[in-house]
């Protein structure tokens, strides 16, 4: 009889900070890549290990032992030390798709300078996997992927061996842990072990592999010291007569070997969420959404304003620290591990985490200050003007929305020209600052003079002439006052394509073109959360609290933008016990504003509260126009994805063993819709992560913010058994209850024949791709630099430029930041609708454009406009090829 071979591979999963903190991590991170070193280097027996396919370990190790950097390169490049693709095991669900490549790309470079990068894409422990991984990992030249989570056992079709396939259909060879990443993390030859563990595992891998005689056994846990016995226990496993061959190897070869000899067809599509095997989680998103929401607002200065900020000081020769930039993605990655970014930790780990996204969101408005601040000085130099407002497109496509900038000037009036006319705007905001006094230096020693107060203006204007990535100039005119909000006696505000109302305390929606109209459009409803970090629980027979009834505070009105301010309160229990006895005391007032903006075809919703109350759930219940809707399409990477309303796992999940109950709670990454025949609604958020349909209602349900005091609780409705996590000590974590005032920001799409690539600019407009800069002496506190001297450009540049523009307005830009090469640009774009579209680039300069894999390696010059598939996303090299020193 044939055995069957047992891949053994030793290995740790390595959480740098959970239920305890990074430095604890870090002592026991040096500890044992000492004594694994030692292992590996005098032991030939131990043929290698995998350090959880991380590369940041690398950076941190060395840090300590720099003197240990050969060994490291030496054992890396003989396959006994395995690392990388991730730089940081990151969660793929809640960051940006552009963090998650960049996380891959840091990953398999820092590797790659030590001799190698595992060949396999590694998902051990991540609580969900991203439709779009299968693409990414083979566009950076990997072959393989073992991962852990998300799949259900009807999915597999007897074999753990598949292909798994993202949207633009690519895919590749994939192997699910069914027992995790630990099955033989205490592996002994032992009688007893045999017979109650090891042997029924292999029996049921055998059953679960009809395709193959290998089976993959992971021996490893978290943060666990390299097991140095495993080759004298593979050894013995050997003389004991099992119909099994016992061979210490690695990732690499087992899915080599595997694949090589294998005849696998099946294929698994898209993301993967199922929660049958192993937890998922599903509404840990909602978990400290004050970390969510940080995360979106760092996520969105770095990518979406800094990166293309830093293309366009590129190109124009202006001088910038620019290894700073690979400093901040580092320690964004290090906010966005999975645990991490999760918040499933305990208070110190996640006061760390928030404040590594606070620095980095730091770091970019000072990077984000000098660069518009050197700019805008070299404008004012050729033209001689010094009070202008420059604006900056940071997308390829051309800025056709309302911009809003802060100015500030010595009288109240302000408006703004260019060219000589004047440009219309609106003042949104106005009150007057106290300039305080200045220090002057006399023979008679210091003296303190007053200084003159001054207006700080929030004014909204349509930023005509920027076509693409480039920027324009208006000049602040304070002879001329502009109108502003003025304050109306109705309950209605309208823009030409929306109209809201309120009527008797019912909030209205109404879409002026089509007719679509919606009464008592939001509903907030709370209810208590019994759970943990890791998971909402119900309570018992709670009647949950509601109130869909709103109180008008001021409705003000202006030519291009209407604002209607809302309130509402609810009466909560203050803690659980309250919430038991059904005797609520803890009031909670929320502050609603909505916004309309002309030519816009959105409603802005902005909601303010402070918590006081502990241990609940707030929603936001929108009720929509489809009727008893099947699915839900959110966005995540480059297309909308298709998700049911209803689980069909649902009934019966306990009997049938599911670990966690398979509610139908999302992620998004931008927007989420429903769409019919005549209708699509939709929300686009800002950091709010978590939604659920609720079918039966026409309820589309945002989850604003949980409140919870526990990093693990055992046996809870949703998720019977073990806590997750720690399980044999309770971790109290205060900070998690969110007793603090909170903001939430989304907007509300209702329209009919709206395509996937009309939603995506949607979301793009809404997330707002441009800055403004006024160059002025009279604040210094607004931008983080101002008040410092720095050098400044000596030559002077143009009033308006525009480098390159992308007019298909069904191709949408993923990223834009300078390449390698002098002159050079990359850009990712995508197509998210059905069919596929052409790039139409345009430029001023002669371009030599590149095709690029996702490690931007050059794949084929692009002689014509490009086209993208359906679906699909292409990275490009621009490379600019005249003189850019325009004047």
């Amino acid at each position: 009889m044939v055995k069957k071979k047992v891949y053994v591979v030793p290995h740790c999963h390595w959480d740098a900070e959970w239920y305890f903190t990074c430095e604890d991590s870090h002592i026991l991170l040096v500890e044992n890549m000492d004594y694994l070193l030692d292992l590996l280097e005098k032991d030939a027996d131990f043929p290698s290990y995998t350090f959880d396919g991380l590369a940041i370990v690398l950076d941190d190790y060395l840090k300590e032992r720099p003197e240990n950097t050969s060994r490291i390169h030496a054992l890396i490049r003989q396959r006994r030390l395995f690392v990388g693709p991730w730089y940081t095991q990151c969660d793929s669900l809640l960051i940006r798709t552009e963090s998650l490549i960049r996380n891959l790309q840091y990953g398999i470079r820092t590797a790659t300078q030590f001799g190698h990068s595992m060949n396999v894409g590694y998902l051990p422990d991540i609580f969900g996997q991203h439709a779009w991984l299968p693409a990414f990992f083979t566009d950076a030249g990997i072959d393989y992927c073992v991962l852990q989570r998300g799949i259900y056992t009807d999915q597999l079709r007897g074999d753990l061996n598949f292909y798994w396939r993202a949207p633009n259909q690519k895919s590749i060879a994939t192997n699910y842990l069914y027992y995790g990443y630990g099955p033989g993390k205490f592996l002994s030859a032992k009688p007893d072990y045999l017979q109650h563990r090891l042997l029924p595992i292999l029996e049921q891998l055998s059953v679960m592999n009809r395709h193959t005689d290998k089976l993959l056994l992971p021996c490893g846990g978290d943060q666990v010291l390299p097991n140095a016995r495993y080759p004298q226990t593979v050894n013995a496993l050997n003389q004991r007569g099992l119909p099994y061959q016992f061979v210490m190897s690695d990732y690499e070869s087992y899915m080599r070997e595997t694949w090589r000899d294998g005849e696998f067809t099946h294929v698994i599509e898209g993301e993967l969420f199922a929660c049958q095997k192993s937890r998922i989680h599903r509404t840990c998103h909602s978990t400290r959404y004050d970390i969510k929401r940080q995360t979106w607002e760092t996520e969105h200065l770095l990518i979406d304003k800094l990166e293309p900020l830093t293309v366009m000081a590129s190109l124009l020769g202006i001088h910038w620290p620019q290894p700073l930039m690979a400093s901040l993605w580092k320690t964004l990655f290090c906010a966005h591990a999975h645990n991490g970014i999760e918040a499933t930790n305990a208070d110190p780990v996640n006061q760390n985490i928030k404040q590594r996204l606070i620095s980095v969101e730091r770091s970019a408005l000072s990077l984000i200050n000098l660069l518009k601040k050197k700019i805008s000085h070299a404008i004012s130099l050729q033209s001689e003007q010094r009070n202008i407002l420059v604006v900056f497109n940071s997308d390829i496509s051309p800025l056709d929305s309302l911009v809003q900038a802060v100015v500030f000037t010595k009288d109240k009036q302000v408006s703004l020209r260019r060219g000589g006319k004047p440009v219309a705007c609106t003042v949104l905001e106005q009150r007057r600052l106290d300039g305080g006094q200045q220090v002057i230096v006399t023979a008679q020693g210091e003296k303190l003079e007053t200084v003159e107060g001054y207006y700080r203006s929030v004014i909204l204007f349509r930023a005509d002439g920027l076509h693409g990535l480039g920027y324009q100039t208006w000049l602040i005119d304070e002879q001329t006052a502009s109108p502003s909000l003025t304050l109306s006696h109705e309950e209605t505000i309208e823009n030409t394509r929306l109209r809201i109302s309120l009527h008797q305390g019912v909030l209205s929606l109404e879409n002026r073109g089509t007719g679509q109209r919606i009464d008592n459009l939001l509903t907030f409803v709370d209810c208590g959360d019994d759970g943990d970090e890791f998971d909402f629980a119900p309570v018992e027979h709670e009647q949950p609290v509601s109130v869909s009834t709103f109180t008008l505070i001021a409705c003000e009105t202006s030519p291009m933008v209407s604002r209607m301010t809302l309130e509402t309160t609810l009466v909560l229990p203050k803690d659980m016990q309250q919430r038991r006895n059904a005797a609520p005391t803890q009031p909670m007032t929320i502050q609603t504003t909505l916004e309309l903006r002309q030519h816009e075809n959105y409603v802005r919703v902005q909601h303010h509260l402070v918590n006081e109350a502990h241990d609940h759930r707030l929603r936001v219940h929108i009720r929509t126009p489809v009727k008893a809707p099947d699915y839900a399409f959110a966005d995540q990477g480059y297309a909308l994805l298709r998700r049911e309303t209803r689980s069909r796992y649902v009934n019966g999940w306990r009997e049938q063993g599911f670990v966690e109950k398979p509610v139908p709670v999302y992620t998004l990454e931008n927007c989420v819709a429903l769409r019919d025949d005549n209708h699509l609604f939709a929300a686009i958020t800002k950091g709010i992560k978590e939604y659920e349909v609720l079918p039966d209602e026409d309820v589309l349900a945002l989850t604003l913010f949980r409140s919870v005091g526990l990093l693990g609780k055992d046996d809870t409705p949703w998720r019977p058994g073990r806590a997750s996590g720690i399980n044999n000590k309770i971790v109290d974590t205060p900070d998690a209850q969110m007793l603090q005032p909170m903001t939430f920001d989304y907007a509300l799409m209702m329209d009919s024949g709206i395509d996937d690539a009309a939603l995506f600019n949607a979301c793009k407009q809404y997330r707002e791709h441009y800055l403004s800069y006024q160059l002025q002496q009279l604040n210094t506190f607004e931008e983080r630099l101002e008040r410092f001297t720095i050098p400044l450009p000596e030559k002077g540049l143009a009033p308006a430029f525009t480098w390159l523009t992308q007019n298909n307005p069904a191709i949408q830009m993923s990223m834009c930041k300078p390449g390698d090469g002098e002159h050079t640009v990359i850009i990712r774009l995508f197509n998210p609708g059905d069919t596929p579209q052409t790039v139409e680039l345009a430029s001023p300069f002669t371009c030599r454009i590149y095709r690029l894999s996702l490690l931007e390696e050059i794949q084929e010059t692009v002689k014509d406009n490009p086209t993208i598939a359906a679906k699909d996303y292409l990275t490009l090299a621009i490379h600019l090829m005249q003189d850019h020193s325009h004047e």
